[in-house]
């Protein structure tokens, strides 16, 4: 082909204004297009240029062999921070950063000497695929107030990049009391609110492929004082079921432009609430790179 005979240089900038994803599929065209789809000068376009610091052997300890072989490491599996409790991810489609703060990186309701309301569990399943993995869970045995929220610094994340924030759930057999009053779910950047919703936790998606036509579009998971009454509205958001058994519910969603530092924050909060409630188990909460922001 008479694009082949352009120089290695030029295809190499061409290639490096498109995206991860493209520069793969550029790679099955021809050798020469491999050659420059595969080039450091390509990939170093598309990793980001301030990765965090990683906690120790979370990378390999020789260096990786080439630019290309360290985003396909970081796309295809978390690398956590130090402390471990917090992990990086990069966006195979965009190469943007994405984190995940494990249960013991959130504020959430804690316990008075009196009571236990809440507890530490052990999961059994990694929450991040690879081997590595945050071993605990939330669980909240009984709480008048739904109160959890989790930080992370705008220079952590990629800049003019919109992000979406899901909680990773799951209702345990205790069930009781999640259907109402709905939770409120917010994210704000700098202190000033850029998302606010109301979601149901105790109700989910009904996305199977064999619903029948007409069926409600999600169904409400009962609890120990049997099945609920209560109808969530088209403005209240439902959580859907993951392939790994986990459940998850956007939070809210955000622009993250090129400016200074600010802090991100992410709550989801019951403004008013006398009932105990029990049965959530809280993994953590990811932000992800989003290809809509409202």
């Amino acid at each position: 082909m008479e694009i082949e005979r352009l120089p290695e240089e030029l295809l190499q900038v061409v290639i490096s204004l498109t995206s991860p994803q493209d520069a793969c599929r550029t790679a099955a065209v021809s050798r020469a297009f491999r050659a420059a789809a595969d080039s450091d000068v390509v990939w170093s376009c598309f990793l980001p240029r301030d990765l965090p610091r990683f906690g120790r052997k979370q990378l390999p300890r020789s260096p990786l062999s080439s630019k290309k072989g360290l985003f396909e490491r970081l796309a295809a599996q978390p690398a956590l921070l130090p402390g471990k409790l917090v992990s990086m991810q990069l966006d195979r489609v965009t190469g943007a950063k994405c984190y995940t703060m494990s249960a013991r990186a959130l504020r959430v309701p804690s316990w008075g000497d009196t009571r236990r309301s809440s507890r530490w569990i052990h999961i059994e399943i990694d929450f991040i695929t690879g081997g590595k993995r945050f071993s605990e869970a939330a669980q909240f045995l009984g709480v008048r107030r739904l109160d959890i929220s989790g930080k992370i610094r705008s220079k952590m994340l990629s800049e003019n990049t919109a992000y979406a924030a899901y909680m990773v759930f799951k209702l345990g057999e205790r069930l009781h009391r999640l259907d109402f009053p709905f939770q409120e779910a917010s994210v704000s950047v700098g202190g000033i609110q850029q998302s606010t919703r109301q979601v149901c936790l105790q109700a989910c998606l009904n996305e199977e492929e064999d619903v029948v036509a007409g069926a409600p579009p999600y169904h409400i998971l009962p609890s120990i004082v049997g099945p609920s009454t209560v109808t969530p509205g088209e403005d209240v958001v439902l959580p859907r079921r993951r392939a790994d058994g986990w459940m998850e519910v956007e939070l809210g969603q955000f622009y993250n432009e090129e400016c200074d530092d600010r802090e991100v924050s992410i709550s989801l909060t019951e403004i008013t609430s006398n009932v105990d409630k029990s049965g959530l188990i809280v993994r953590g909460v990811e932000l992800r790179a989003s290809t809509t922001c409202e």
